[in-house]
């Protein structure tokens, strides 16, 4: 139930049944990863640190949990890069761990790999929307505007059935642009 609010933006319901869920088993992955997402969305940076640490507790080694940390906690750049890259070389089809690599490439400035990085966490989560529209930014900024169009037309309809994480207007005024032929 947790799941389907999170899914449809409910994130009072989401919560509320998340909460429900770590009464009953306060170790339950599933809740805790999404109590960590509702944390995430409703901008609760130490609410979703908090999960996710608990998630370690568990099993220190959680790619998911890993890969929100390091989202958080960007600290050193190098250190991340380098857990982030044992994490893919461990779990490969991670979306989550995939989609943390790129953002710490696309905060460096390094488009080639985070691009790489977003396909491969779109590959892994193909109905994520945030997954698609990230791959689109990583496309675009390696002018390659109509891959880059592909992508944010995905992400605009996986947005229909789950809130996204971007700005759905601003994804529209990109899209009028690459696709207004230069004069």
């Amino acid at each position: 139930n947790g799941y389907a609010a999170l899914k449809s933006g409910d994130l009072a319901t989401a919560q509320q049944q998340y909460e429900l869920a770590l009464l009953q088993d306060p170790n339950n992955r599933d809740a805790l990863l999404g109590a960590a997402a509702v944390a995430l969305r409703e901008h609760d940076g130490g609410q979703a640190s908090s999960n996710y640490v608990r998630l370690l507790e568990l099993d220190p080694n959680d790619p998911d949990a890993l890969a929100g940390l390091a989202e958080l906690r960007p600290g050193d750049l190098q250190a991340n890069e380098i857990k982030l890259r044992g994490l893919a070389r461990q779990h490969p089809d991670s979306g989550p761990v995939q989609f943390a690599l790129g953002n710490l490439f696309a905060r460096q400035g390094r488009w080639p790999e985070a691009q790489q990085s977003y396909f491969r966490a779109f590959s892994a989560l193909p109905d994520n929307a945030d997954y698609a529209f990230n791959l689109g930014v990583g496309l675009d900024r390696m002018n390659q505007p109509r891959l880059a169009l592909t992508y944010y037309r995905r992400a605009l309809e996986l947005a229909q059935a789950s809130p996204p994480a971007f700005n759905i207007d601003a994804v529209r005024k990109r899209l009028q642009v690459l696709e207004t032929p230069p004069r």
